[in-house]
């Protein structure tokens, strides 16, 4: 190969890497808009509209982006599986990672967020699941709700789709998968600042958890879905009984 054909070959290269990393760049802007966009419609019309407190949980942001993430691999010819959404390597393999996730967590809830959100001040806001006590129809709604939206949903969008899409954007490597663990961590905080300033916290402290446990595991999202739907029902059935 000549010299000029090595200079063409390097800058085809380099124009496909720049277009890779303008594309990773545009779906993750476009899956945030639509987040955005829930937020908008929920704060200044819907939940007005139907008389919803303003410290109730905004649904229809994750499931905006769900559904705009999908479009963008439906597009791409892609599948979810690629994106962690396929059977598990071995079932007894999923049984460890599941105790494994789940330990990390609540350790971390134990020792970890108390003095955190103290020393930030952090506090949290009333909960909207306050009327759930002895109410059946509300337990299995919240229920549905708690493995739907929070189980599923936000665990594909944020640790499958935002998580994998922000490190393809920087390239790989290990500060690749470091960043886009906290990005993806600071944003789903960002979508429990409705639970107050510690609800910030133990949520961006619960997705570096599963961001990290999303890596290790082989990227694989099932661990990560059951624990986090098994873990939001502990907190419906809680509020059902208290």
């Amino acid at each position: 190969m000549t010299m000029t054909a090595h200079k063409r070959h390097d800058s085809s290269g380099s124009r496909d890497e720049s277009a890779s990393v303008r594309a990773h760049g545009l779906a993750v802007l476009c899956v945030l808009f639509a987040i955005g966009a829930g937020w908008a419609i929920t704060r200044w019309w819907l939940y007005p509209a139907l008389g919803v407190p303003a410290h109730a949980p905004m649904l229809l942001r994750p499931i905006l982006g769900f559904l705009i993430a999908w479009w963008l691999i439906t597009r791409a010819h892609e599948s979810w599986r690629g994106y962690g959404l396929r059977k598990p390597a071995s079932w007894p393999g999923l049984v460890l990672q599941c105790g494994l996730l789940l330990g990390a967590v609540w350790l971390s809830s134990r020792f970890l967020v108390p003095p955190l959100a103290a020393t930030l001040d952090a506090r949290t806001a009333p909960s909207i699941l306050g009327y759930l006590h002895g109410n059946e129809v509300a337990l299995a709604g919240w229920l549905a709700i708690g493995w739907g939206v929070g189980g599923f949903i936000e665990e594909v969008l944020f640790r499958g789709f935002l998580l994998s899409r922000i490190e393809a954007m920087l390239g790989s490597g290990r500060w690749a998968g470091i960043v886009a663990v906290i990005g993806q961590a600071v944003l789903f905080g960002a979508l429990h600042l409705y639970q107050g300033g510690f609800g910030f916290v133990f949520a961006s402290l619960f997705a570096a958890i599963y961001g990290v446990a999303y890596l290790l595991f082989g990227r694989n999202l099932w661990p990560l879905i059951l624990i986090h739907g098994a873990w939001n029902s502990v907190a419906i059935w809680g509020a059902y009984h208290g």
